[in-house]
């Protein structure tokens, strides 16, 4: 690693005298809690109920506050506004319904409306883990399974009841073969896939616009990308009063201390707790990115005006264990700012001949808030392939540009190492994978 000259000291000395007003701050504040609605209906809140036709359905809409949002909400049906809090479905066919509440959009319910010899097809799980059981259901108009007197089709294949499963990732079809008053019907087919999960590497890079010795890991960073899409960046900004950094993140030493990063930057550490420096080995990073593994998180967000929310999954191959618990970083890119440059005369450094500072450098993966604990919320005990899915709100500020935030989510062990990791840009819907 390479070491500072007399700036060096300086700047530590600068570090120590801010410590004691920096130390455990929030950036930007605690993350407010945004209004949510939830839509329910008095046919039930399953992903999929069905009715007969001339069915009438009663709606309600519940916000995150306790409060009743039903008269003050509109109501759509297939996208058209009804306008009472109640629908009669009278034509057979497939329905969704939200709820909207001034920018604020609730869940999504679906129905289908059946005629009396129709049959609606389910399948439990869209995209399943390598190995996970499948199950398939066939309702009836009253909603009675009948899945036990059908014969499902796999991919054109029959199979042996209504479950399956593959030890192969891939996309599947299923449709379903039943009679009704000794006539043979066949349902409409549809989609469910199998995927293996893959490692996510987590790249902490503790970093500052000051630091002109920074670059050299900024180069190792983007060599890593460059070999693997399966990393998660994370740049941790320090700020210096004489230089201030506008990226700065107040908890930085909180980070430090928990996982023994020294001040004398760059410091990057591979999933939090592995020290990752020059010379950078870059096996250490390809030889478990996109490796199989057992965890998978999904992320979905989106944002109303300045109000954020984002949804995490977690599931499991095997079960939580004892300790596990869940970070999500809020990232901003794109952020211009002057960045000192050591390697301005070093012939054949990528750096070479660009300023010192370089003037309008573009700084990425900036960390921003952890909309979590810093080091994470308890994940309850979770079984094998059962989904554990946390909500996280946030009111962004007007300094941060939307349209270049994204979120770093991580899994952690009891000791802070991170098991697997995800990265999505906000208002992206990133799977399981």
């Amino acid at each position: 690693m390479k070491t500072y000259p007399y700036f060096k000291f300086m700047i530590l000395f600068v570090f120590v005298a801010i410590a004691a007003c920096s130390k455990k701050e929030d950036p930007i504040g605690t993350p407010a809690q945004s209004l949510s609605i939830a839509l329910k209906s008095d046919a039930g809140d399953g992903e999929l109920e069905v009715l007969s036709t001339g069915e009438m359905v009663t709606f309600t809409i519940t916000g995150s506050d306790g409060e009743d949002y039903t008269s003050s909400s509109k109501i759509y049906v297939n996208d058209a506004e009804i306008q009472e809090p109640s629908y009669t479905f009278n034509t057979t066919g497939t329905y969704t319904v939200k709820a909207v509440y001034e920018n604020i959009n609730s869940n999504i319910l679906n129905f289908e409306v059946l005629a009396p010899t129709e049959r609606a097809l389910t399948v439990d799980v869209s995209r399943a883990m390598k190995n996970q059981t499948v199950t398939f259901g066939l309702f009836d108009s009253n909603g009675n399974n009948t899945a036990s007197d059908a014969t499902f089709y796999v991919n054109g294949n029959a199979i042996s009841g209504f479950t399956f499963s593959s030890a192969s990732e891939g996309n599947f079809e299923v449709y379903a073969e039943y009679m009704v008053n000794n006539e043979t019907f066949t349902t409409p087919v549809k989609d469910f896939s199998v995927y293996i999960p893959k490692r996510n590497v987590v790249i902490e890079d503790y970093t500052g616009t000051w630091c002109g010795y920074c670059l050299d890991a900024l180069v190792a960073i983007d060599h890593a990308k460059e070999l693997t899409p399966y990393i998660s960046v994370v740049a941790i900004h320090k700020t210096a009063i004489s230089i201030p950094d506008p990226m700065d993140f107040a908890q930085i030493e909180d980070l430090q201390d928990e996982f023994n990063v020294p001040d004398s930057f760059p410091q990057t550490q591979l999933n939090r707790t592995e020290a990752w420096n020059d010379p950078y080995d870059f096996t250490a990073v390809t030889n478990l990115a996109g490796a199989e593994t057992d965890l998978s998180v999904a992320i979905n967000s989106q944002i109303n005006g300045s109000n954020l929310s984002v949804d995490v999954k977690v599931v499991y191959a095997n079960g939580s264990e004892p300790g596990d618990k869940l970070v999500v970083y809020l990232i901003e890119s794109g952020v211009v700012a002057p960045q000192a440059n050591y390697f301005n005369t070093v012939e054949g450094h990528p750096y070479y001949g660009q300023g010192n500072p370089i003037p309008d450098f573009v700084h990425n993966d900036a960390l921003r808030n952890s909309l979590s604990n810093l080091f994470g919320d308890a994940i309850p005990e979770t079984s094998a392939y059962q989904v554990y899915s946390k909500n996280y709100t946030f009111t962004v500020p007007a300094e941060y540009n939307a349209d270049n935030l994204s979120f770093v989510v991580m899994v952690v062990k009891a000791d802070n190492s991170a098991k697997n990791s995800q990265h999505a840009e906000l208002g992206e819907n990133k799977i399981f994978q």
